[in-house]
């Protein structure tokens, strides 16, 4: 339990050139663009607090949602940091795990919707764990809205004890589970996933049925969203066909995904050539309606 990796995920995915990404994409599909923020949009750092995403990163973004695709983040991060980080670009947001997501873009009222949580329940889950953290200085509890995360990344080496303070904590509690990522434990209500969420925004984002989502991610919570995107045991209710997307890691391990990246400066190269991508379709469309015209 070092790792928060899977021993049961055997796949290699095949590897990207992040500058020819554009020779994956068709002019014909719909791309619906999903994006982890910590390790993927922002460097790891050891303090969660630490982490940003550069401004050039959420100028690129900005760019390539100007040309019409449908963007969206799905992170562990709370919705009010996720917004923060995001900052001044407005998304659609999966927070939490998929325990707050808020249709910001999608609604002209910025509608939240909020899994229900026993709150109550979630304090006495609280203080317990941060009063079996007093003997670890290297123990960082994070505290959440609907969740709470206990981070070792501090000292890897405390992996084992963290998850068991966690997992004996949850005992008694029978409606929480526990998610595991990179050095971090994460205490969530059952039946919540990155998958799920996407799935979820996707519903509210579709403009067409010719639809080709994309979801870059880079721990071991992002695993069903790979899944999800590339139509893995996952459908959409309104869809005919099954999704047929994309999914891709950032790292080399074992992955659900398709395809991967080796890091964060790789993902913002893959970024830039799919605003090639778009600006090139643009330019292309717009030469067809002045030949019409």
């Amino acid at each position: 339990m070092t790792s928060g990796r899977n021993p049961s995920i055997n796949r290699r995915p095949i590897y990207i050139l992040p500058k020819n990404f554009a020779e994956y994409l068709c002019p014909q599909q719909n791309y619906y663009l999903f994006l982890d923020i910590d390790g993927t949009l922002a460097d790891f750092t050891l303090n969660p607090k630490d982490s940003v995403i550069p401004t050039s990163t959420l100028t690129l973004l900005q760019k390539i949602q100007s040309h019409g695709v449908k963007l969206a983040v799905v992170t562990g991060r709370s919705l009010a940091e996720a917004r923060q980080m995001l900052s001044p670009l407005v998304l659609p947001i999966a927070a939490t795990h998929g325990l707050e997501i808020a249709f910001d873009d999608i609604s002209d009222h910025n509608e939240t919707h909020v899994v229900s949580v026993d709150i109550m329940e979630l304090a006495v889950i609280r203080k317990s764990i941060i009063q079996s953290c007093i003997p670890f200085d290297d123990f960082t509890v994070e505290d959440k809205p609907y969740s709470v995360a206990l981070h070792f990344r501090k000292n890897p080496v405390l992996a084992d004890a963290a998850y068991t303070i966690m997992i004996e904590t949850l005992k008694t509690y029978a409606n929480w589970t526990l998610k595991s990522g990179k050095y971090v434990w994460e205490v969530v209500p059952k039946g919540v996933d990155k998958g799920s969420a996407i799935l979820t925004l996707l519903k509210r984002m579709q403009s067409s049925n010719n639809m080709f989502p994309i979801f870059i991610g880079d721990d071991i919570t992002d695993e069903v969203g790979f899944v999800a995107v590339q139509g893995e045991n996952q459908i959409i209710a309104s869809q005919p066909q099954p999704l047929k997307g994309m999914g891709i890691k950032v790292g080399s391990e074992a992955t659900h995904a398709n395809y991967y990246v080796r890091n964060t400066h790789e993902v913002t190269i893959l970024l830039n050539s799919f605003l090639s991508f778009c600006q090139e379709h643009s330019m292309l469309a717009k030469e067809t309606v002045r030949h019409v015209i």
